[in-house]
């Protein structure tokens, strides 16, 4: 279970990362637009992007070394199991909305971009429910 949990963030991780490359391709189309508040707009999208990066590289991995601070039972695990599959549907839509956001024509670019800034901020959300169970938070 625990090799499995590691493999399915590795896996998150292989989407999202060429997904935020398809995304910084907008940038250029973005800049030449002149349109301040959609640069702002890519910005905020950014950060979120950078967030969830960073939350899919250092979470926990529901391994349990002697010294960890943070335990992780079995049961605990399979939540986590469970979590992770989900969100590699949800890695995967970020993935296509990336790509919408790197070849939408100007006028679409915006929509593009609440779209995938939607769908970034659900799976930061999802990250946060995940670290939770993790540390037993909200359970009875």
């Amino acid at each position: 279970r625990r090799e499995t949990d590691r493999l399915i963030r590795d896996y998150l991780l292989s989407r999202i990362q060429p997904a935020y490359r398809d995304f910084k391709n907008a940038m250029k189309a973005i800049a030449l637009s002149g349109d301040q508040t959609l640069a702002t707009e890519y910005n905020e999208v950014q950060a979120i992007f950078d967030r969830v990066i960073s939350k899919l590289k250092t979470m926990s991995y529901g391994y349990t070394g002697f010294f960890d601070l943070v335990k992780v039972e079995e049961q605990q695990l399979d939540k986590m199991i469970e979590f992770d599959w989900n969100l590699v549907s949800t890695a995967e839509r970020i993935q296509e909305k990336a790509r919408n956001v790197a070849k939408s024509d100007p006028g679409k670019l915006r929509e593009a971009l609440d779209d995938l800034k939607n769908e970034l901020l659900s799976l930061e959300d999802t990250l946060i429910s995940r670290e939770n169970i993790i540390k037993g938070v909200g359970e009875k």
